[in-house]
């Protein structure tokens, strides 16, 4: 009997690099079935799904040893949504793939309408893309994919750059059409909860590109867990439990865990404020061209702070996070750096003070080498050769990044990107680092090991000003919390406070860690 899909002793090597990035891949993956593929950052995750996808090396050039066994009809969806759209508009977004399928124009209506009924885009069919939320984004490139009838659906971090309803919102919709279609699904994710509760299959991987695990996901959990904990990939908070048993149990042992974890977050937590301040706004008014994102925007971020930047995709978050260094300008109103106005800075003096991290890493690239493209700032400023060589090679090795030495920034994995974006902007250790989305992508070794230093640098007096979806960073690193809603800040203060405010998360879509929904949803169920 042919294989459905897979390979055998399959090996994927970049032109540009010495050694594979997967080594000897066995796998047969059967139709129907949905399987989670694990892995740290740069082990090779998405190189498997675009070899099997066709993509390599149909699309992107590289030695591909061994057999793969592809389906002729595969749909991909990526983590950036506006990469895959051509269109404008929802409905013409939709009917590209279908003519692709050669669909008759006449058919086109109502099949677009059935589509879109499938993925839950509730809107006008005439809705601009571009107006479209995150989450919604994801369910028109979904809707797309299935428009061209795949026998095979990939997903490669569908959910990174969501926020936590979209992404709870996405999970919940793949799970039901794979339920109702039986499609099959391959998925590669840092985030579990959700998703892993509903796939069939767990292949893990290790940091050679091999595979280390396959087969029932709570058994891999069980048996690889060690493995799994020491190379950093993430596990689920609450998989293989049942949550309402959590909830009802209070002696169930995640139950403690969590009890213990908020008495423990309420003492140790302090009330911000205590230092000079070194941002001010007044009344400040951000947007694109005529359209106001959020306005009449007053805060104060004091030295050596921790802030948190939070709200739904779309709230605005990146652009004010921009704005506060003129990456973007603000349309009203006043921003002050140290006392001194935005607008009287210089850019050399600024930049001085100052640095920016990108969502998108690869915006910050500009040289052919991991090396140089730490080393720019250095030569920028003249430095002294032997001090930008210490400097630059105490800075790969602080981010795991030493053995890419030579490697070209845009060849990296995602993870690898990003801690290379992070790097490239801790040179001159300013008093000030905007970060946005610092930690998506990223293994939990090297997301856990990216904020260790941050927090050493907050440590010694730098301001950290950070836009995340995570609401456990949020928790476990955050003095105050600035929350974005319906255009307007709608909240500054603690993370407890907001995590506390059960009324708050729900106008505002958040989902706060377990140890807070726990104690909300206990409240609920005592009180029926």
């Amino acid at each position: 009997m042919a294989m459905f899909l897979g390979c055998k002793e399959l090996s994927v090597r970049f032109y540009h690099r010495s050694e594979n990035v997967l080594t000897q891949i066995n796998l047969a993956i059967h139709k129907g079935e949905k399987v989670l593929v694990l892995g740290p950052s740069g082990s090779g995750k998405s190189t498997l799904i675009s070899t099997l996808a066709g993509i390599i090396p149909e699309h992107v050039e590289a030695e591909v040893n061994g057999e793969v066994f592809r389906r002729k009809a595969v749909g991909v969806m990526f983590q950036d949504p506006d990469s895959q759209f051509c269109m404008l508009h929802v409905d013409e977004e939709i009917a590209f793939s279908l003519e692709n399928q050669s669909i008759p124009r006449d058919e086109m209506d109502t099949i677009i309408a059935d589509l879109m009924v499938k993925v839950g885009l509730n809107i006008d069919k005439k809705t601009p893309i571009e107006a479209l939320s995150g989450g919604m984004k994801q369910r028109l490139a979904l809707a797309c994919l299935l428009a061209l009838e795949p026998e095979v659906l990939f997903f490669d971090e569908p959910t990174a750059q969501l926020d936590p309803e979209g992404r709870e919102g996405i999970f919940a919709l793949l799970r039901q059409i794979g339920e109702e279609t039986n499609q099959t699904m391959i998925v590669v994710e840092h985030v579990l909860d959700g998703c892993i509760e509903w796939m069939d299959r767990v292949i893990i991987m290790n940091e050679h590109g091999q595979i280390m695990g396959d087969g029932e996901p709570a058994e891999m959990l069980r048996l690889f867990s060690n493995q799994m904990q020491e190379a950093g990939i993430w596990r689920p908070k609450v998989y293989p439990e049942k949550w309402d048993d959590v909830v009802r149990n209070p002696s169930h042992p995640l139950a403690i865990n969590l009890s213990k974890k908020l008495e423990l977050k309420r003492l140790e937590e302090t009330q911000y404020g205590n230092n000079d301040v070194v941002i001010q706004t007044e009344q400040v008014e951000i947007g694109y061209g005529k359209k106001t994102i959020v306005e009449d925007i007053n805060v104060t971020i004091h030295k050596g702070e921790w802030v948190s930047i939070v709200g739904q995709n779309g709230s605005g978050k990146s652009t004010f996070l921009q704005s506060l260094l003129r990456l973007v300008a603000s349309q009203k109103g006043n921003v002050h750096i140290q006392d001194v106005e935005l607008k009287k800075w210089s850019e050399r003096d600024l930049y001085e003070q100052a640095g920016f991290v990108f969502q998108n890493p690869e915006w910050q690239f500009i040289t052919d080498t991991v090396f140089e493209e730490v080393a720019f700032g250095g030569r920028q400023r003249n430095w002294p050769e032997e001090l930008i060589q210490e400097k630059t090679k105490q800075l790969l090795q602080e981010f795991s990044l030493e053995s890419y030495h030579d490697v070209h920034p845009f060849t990296l994995s995602l993870g690898q990107k990003r801690r290379l974006s992070v790097a490239t902007m801790l040179w001159f250790d300013q008093a000030l680092l905007l970060l946005d989305e610092p930690t998506f992508g990223q293994d939990e070794k090297t997301a856990q090991e990216l904020l260790k230093r941050l927090k050493e640098r907050q440590e010694q007096g730098t301001t950290i000003i950070m836009v995340t979806h995570d609401m456990d960073v949020v928790d476990d690193f955050s003095d105050q919390v600035i929350l974005f809603h319906n255009g307007r800040v709608t909240y500054q203060g603690t993370p407890t406070g907001l995590f506390s405010d059960q009324t708050r998360l729900h106008e505002s879509a958040i989902i706060p860690p377990l140890h807070y929904k726990l104690m909300h949803e206990r409240k609920e169920f005592i009180s029926v």
